[in-house]
């Protein structure tokens, strides 16, 4: 791990609060001088925002979608090696990405840190330091429920540290993380605002707090208690499925009603863009699943999502689809962390683990089918789930999670599904994955730890790794 002692503002940075999408390069700053103002916090907030410019190509794709049922990579070809490796479940401890994935959290991560431990001694407006170190507290949380859920037990990290001093952190235990995360997202909802103003679309709320909770204690089936938080989303936060599938990720309507979380990029500015993603000279060699893909109904409109448009001499996935700007060359579409349909189809996976009856009335907003439904017809109108689908609530559980492997591909939720499910092993065992036959033993649920971070502390005794690799 690579540990800071100063803030990297990388190449963001807000010359106020009313300023969020404004970004310049910054040179590295000393804590000693550097954390005194309000302008000084709001600029270290959001570095916070600029770690996770990387996210989804450090993380999302290679980590979480190259793992699960939606890509399917049928050959090993040079500079894919390692992106095969994790397709076909035969990574090791020398993995490049997963390697890039652990520093890029944990970079973000201390971030975060020099924030929340600094910020209660600053002494401008209240509000405003309420505010930025929820922000703070809320994507430190992001970035250790993705690193629980990827490795394991992780070294718990949260105050600035040395160099010297994080080669004697040992690895805490998973519960150990998730309470961290718990603790940063209940105190996240009371110290953020709900609205902000136009100038600073993209900056976290209390209700993208309350949902990223909700995930943490659904991932945990802790659906009795994740239920109630996902209601007041409902009820109170005013989000609304838009009617097509394909305006939610439209570059042209960004943060628009179902979207709850994303990370922001620009790419009028240099520095504020980002490399295609999954964009292809051929269509053909796509690593989409291509059974799954055919596995869509013929009038459900999410099958168009993951099929490619040609702009200038590339192909461009749908979903992901935006032209380059002719100054940096790059593409500004935000990625979507938490949206609307996450919460509705969570909501419904709650109402079926936590409610005595089978649910079967399509009207009945207390029952799992309703909110399921929902999200489904807004799709695929002509083709509701039926009762007459299922006789258990297993066999609703497992229309559920299907649904959401429709409603999220590409989107950093499949592989989670399956693990958090048990039932990962499962869905890598048919075709496509059975020539060469993929199996997933219950070791390779998680990744191994970064051998360069083994043997960095080099005391098996605090880091071992993880079992079998």
């Amino acid at each position: 791990m690579k540990k800071h002692i100063y803030i990297s503002l990388l190449l963001i940075s807000m010359t106020s609060c009313n300023d969020f999408l404004t970004l310049y390069p910054e040179a590295q700053a000393s804590t000693g001088v550097f954390y005194k103002t309000q302008s000084d916090f709001n600029a270290a907030v959001v570095a916070c925002y600029a770690s996770l410019r990387s996210f989804p190509t450090t993380n999302v794709f290679p980590l979480v979608e190259y793992h699960s049922d939606n890509i399917n990579v049928v050959s090993y070809t040079t500079g894919a090696q390692d992106q095969y490796q994790i397709s076909k479940f035969i990574d090791n401890s020398s993995n490049s990405l997963t390697a890039a994935g652990w520093s890029d959290m944990y970079n973000g991560i201390f971030n975060c840190n020099e924030v929340i431990s600094r910020i209660g001694g600053a002494t401008f407006d209240a509000t405003l330091k309420s505010q930025f170190e929820g922000e703070a507290r809320f994507i430190r949380a992001f970035y250790y429920f993705n690193l629980v859920q990827l490795f394991g037990d992780v070294p718990l990290v949260d105050e600035p540290i040395t160099a010297e001093e994080s080669l004697k952190i040992p690895r805490a235990s998973v519960a150990s993380v998730y309470q961290l995360i718990e603790d940063d997202l209940t105190k996240a909802i009371a110290l953020l605002p709900e609205t902000y103003a136009t100038s600073d679309l993209g900056r976290v709320r209390a209700s993208a707090a309350k949902t990223l909770l909700a995930k943490v204690y659904v991932t945990q089936s802790k659906f009795s208690t994740a239920q109630p938080l996902l209601n007041d989303i409902i009820t109170t936060a005013g989000y609304q499925l838009l009617p097509s599938i394909s305006d939610v990720f439209s570059a042209t309507k960004e943060m628009n009603n179902e979207v709850i979380f994303a990370i922001r990029y620009s790419k009028s500015l240099v520095g504020g863009g980002h490399s295609a993603w999954f964009s292809l000279s051929d269509p053909t060699t796509s690593a989409i699943n291509q059974t799954f893909l055919s596995s869509y109904g013929t009038t459900d409109a999410r099958a168009n999502l993951l099929k490619y448009t040609k702009s200038g001499s590339a192909y461009y996935i749908n979903k992901y689809f935006d032209t380059p700007n002719a100054t940096t060359q790059t593409l500004g579409n935000d990625f979507i962390v938490l949206r609307y349909a996450d919460v509705l189809l969570m909501y419904a996976e709650c109402l079926n683990e936590t409610s005595g009856t089978l649910s079967a009335d399509p009207t009945d907003t207390n029952g799992a089918l309703y909110w399921l439904n929902l999200v489904r017809k807004r799709s695929s109108p002509t083709t509701p789930i039926l009762a007459t689908q299922y006789a258990t609530k297993d066999d609703l559980r497992s229309i559920i999670i299907r649904e959401r492997k429709f409603e999220f591909p590409l989107e950093g939720n499949r592989w989670f599904d399956l693990v958090r499910t048990k039932t990962a092993n499962e869905a890598m065992s048919v075709a496509p994955y059975t020539s060469p036959a993929i199996t997933v033993p219950d070791y390779r649920l998680i990744y191994p730890i970064p051998n360069a971070e083994v043997e960095k502390i080099g005391d098996t005794s605090i880091f071992p790794q993880n079992p079998n690799y």
